[in-house]
């Protein structure tokens, strides 16, 4: 469980091998697969909304890319009422990565 003021967030990063081009694929992917609303900010990272479950809503997400295939994923609750977020934004986190993985793991075609 995280808290934070004025909201709890929740960060990781974790190299991946992979050209910008194709981690930026893997990225996109993940997203769409977990059915998170994106969009690409500056050309480069994401940003995209976590669908509301039972009683946590309004969550953001944002990646962003580093050089050496650096993925950095945050996760953060809206409201500044709200000071705890019960786990919630490290489970979106690791949610996130678990498909990148899956993503970048896979074969292809």
């Amino acid at each position: 469980m995280a808290f934070g003021f004025p909201y709890p967030k929740y960060s990781q990063r974790r190299t991946f091998n992979g050209s910008p081009d194709e981690l930026f694929a893997v990225v996109r992917s993940a997203l769409e697969d977990l059915g998170w609303r994106y969009k690409v900010v500056w050309g480069k990272d994401f940003e995209a909304e976590v669908p509301t479950a039972h009683w946590s809503w309004h969550h953001v997400f944002k990646v962003r890319f580093f050089a050496g295939g650096v993925i950095e994923a945050e996760s953060h609750s809206t409201y500044s009422e709200i000071l705890f977020d019960l786990g919630r934004n490290r489970r979106n986190v690791d949610k996130f990565f678990a498909r990148v993985i899956d993503i970048s793991t896979m074969p292809a075609p």
